[in-house]
């Protein structure tokens, strides 16, 4: 049987190419479905002997894994489109955050797992947050944890904790980036001669190994601010600053994508009614 992915967007692509780069699955083993076959054509022709299904119901009749990776509000189309193909071997496994295992369980009572990468899987790092509901059996939670590891952590959480944990996972390199592109653009208008991408690279390496200083080291944050920002010197005043100013920003920031995150699942949870 082989591994389905039906829907090639942004994180299909991401899994199924990183699956086959990193040997956790050949290309032979795995067959895709999206609605607009156009879009498979460089994959083929890159990994001539992956399956092209003729539809999701062609795909759900030959996978046993069945990963989703369509928006939240196509899932139920998905899964009642499949349905009747649908038994007890086979495994769901979606990709949609704000669709819940009880919904989706709605459609098909099987084994189901929820699982949400990150844009860092494409190099093999960061934590892909995983759970699964009662059905899921101890070997298919091996198999698809096993495939996840080979693009990063994996964490299985509950349900109820992904709301919190995807913003610090899957979230967070745009937060990470937004940030840093602002403390760049600071950098240049306090500037007299260096480049823009004398300044970009010199940030750049600089949070590359002060990621790599707390892990490799595992020391806390505080520790490396006590280190740095020495009593009375110049990173004591920025930290100042930045403990001032930041814990409202970092406040509002999760009461606004947590609501947010809320508002899209009573969306998700409407279509399931």
């Amino acid at each position: 049987m082989y591994v389905g992915f039906i829907g090639y967007g942004s994180m299909g692509s991401m899994l199924i190419k990183n699956f086959i780069s990193k040997k956790a699955l050949y290309p032979k083993d795995i067959v895709v479905s999206t609605r607009t076959k156009s879009k498979l054509e460089d994959l083929k022709k890159e990994y001539p002997e992956i399956n092209i299904a003729e539809n999701n119901i062609d795909l759900a009749s030959k996978s046993k894994y069945i990963f989703i990776c369509v928006k939240q509000t196509e899932v139920k189309g998905v899964l009642t489109e499949i349905k009747d193909i649908l038994n007890e071997e086979k495994h769901i496994i979606s990709l949609a955050g704000a669709v819940t295992i009880k919904n989706i369980e709605k459609v098909f009572n099987g084994k189901i797992s929820k699982i949400t990468p990150t844009i860092i899987s494409e190099i093999g790092e960061g934590i892909t947050l995983i759970c699964h509901n009662c059905k899921v059996e101890d070997e298919d939670k091996k198999f698809i944890e096993s495939l996840l590891l080979k693009i990063g952590q994996v964490k299985r959480i509950d349900e109820e904790d992904f709301a919190l944990a995807v913003e610090l996972t899957s979230c967070a390199p745009g937060f990470f980036a937004s940030i840093f592109e602002e403390f760049m653009k600071s950098a240049l208008r306090h500037n007299r001669s260096l480049r823009e991408e004398e300044i970009k690279e010199m940030i750049l390496y600089t949070i590359y190994g002060t990621s790599k200083l707390f892990i490799d080291k595992n020391i806390t944050f505080n520790e490396v601010i006590d280190r740095v920002a020495t009593k009375g010197g110049i990173t004591e005043e920025g930290v100042k600053v930045l403990r001032e100013k930041l814990p409202n920003i970092f406040d509002e920031l999760f009461e606004r994508t947590m609501n947010k995150r809320k508002m899209i699942k009573e969306k998700a949870d409407e279509l399931f009614q």
